[in-house]
């Protein structure tokens, strides 16, 4: 018997629709459906729904242990987090504001109607001890969808789509078969931004003001928590910022060259 394939959206010839794209694959994860979605730091693998978790946990050969996030908006964050207002309005700026893309690990409100509808296996793998890490999502395509489930009360969680450790997968093409064959529905915005990085995002222990995964883009969030909060972070070894020293010499010259050849 052939193996079922998943729907992909937008259909070949048509372009993407954030409206449109976000409603469907709300529904799909509203009837308990797997989805495959695009992040800037690759493609995820996501469901609400305990059968569905499970089966994206079993196709990603997931180790016990290992945990699953939730992908959610700010406001996500907001109501699940436990946090002093300095550090919500630090998340803030760098999500809503500066489109960042983090995921932020902090206390959870463990009485929280979302997190109590979760089944207690659910609970086991998107929590370690007393906390909880929220991606806080950074394209118009997953703040639309995190809105919807916002509005339903449901918690979308999951990982890369990708077996595990196989790394993060920027193309809807490059994803594993198994790891395909396990979704319903899968949003192909094609390749993803941050698709140089080879990493999956950041994930930033707020609580304790420590950097736990330096990710896609990192350099940027350091620079920023400098800037604006005076925190000095780790510099990552691999994509070292040097100090702005303005125009080269080199570039002078050429722009010089440039107004004299119009005198």
């Amino acid at each position: 018997m052939e193996d079922k394939l998943p729907r992909i959206i937008p259909e070949p010839g048509t372009t993407p629709n954030v409206q449109r794209d976000a409603r469907e694959a709300f529904e799909v994860l509203k009837a308990g459906g797997v989805i495959i979605a695009p992040m800037d730091s690759g493609y995820a693998l996501l469901s609400c729904s305990a059968e569905g978790i499970e089966r994206a946990f079993q196709a990603k050969q997931r180790k016990p242990g290992h945990t699953l996030g939730v992908i959610g908006s700010y406001a996500t964050h907001e109501q699940l987090h436990v946090l002093p207002p300095e550090k919500f309005e630090m998340t803030r700026v760098l999500t809503q504001d500066m489109h960042s893309l983090v995921g932020v690990v902090a206390l959870y409100k463990k009485d929280h109607p979302r997190m109590a509808a979760l089944s207690p296996a659910t609970l086991d793998r998107a929590t370690k001890g007393d906390t909880l890490g929220i991606g806080i999502v950074e394209n118009e395509f997953l703040r639309e969808l995190t809105r919807l489930n916002d509005e339903d009360g449901q918690l979308m969680i999951g990982s890369s789509a990708n077996l595990t450790g196989r790394g993060q997968k920027f193309r809807v093409q490059d994803i594993e078969t198994e790891v395909y064959q396990s979704a319903d529905l899968v949003v192909d915005y094609g390749l993803q931004r941050y698709h140089r990085y080879k990493r999956p995002g950041t994930i930033f222990d707020i609580e304790n003001m420590r950097v736990l995964r330096m990710g896609a883009n990192y350099e940027v969030f350091r620079d920023r928590m400098k800037q604006w909060w005076d925190i000095e972070l780790p510099e990552d070894p691999e994509n070292k910022v040097g100090k702005a020293t303005g125009l080269g010499v080199g570039l002078k010259r050429h722009l010089l060259k440039i107004l004299l050849c119009y005198r």
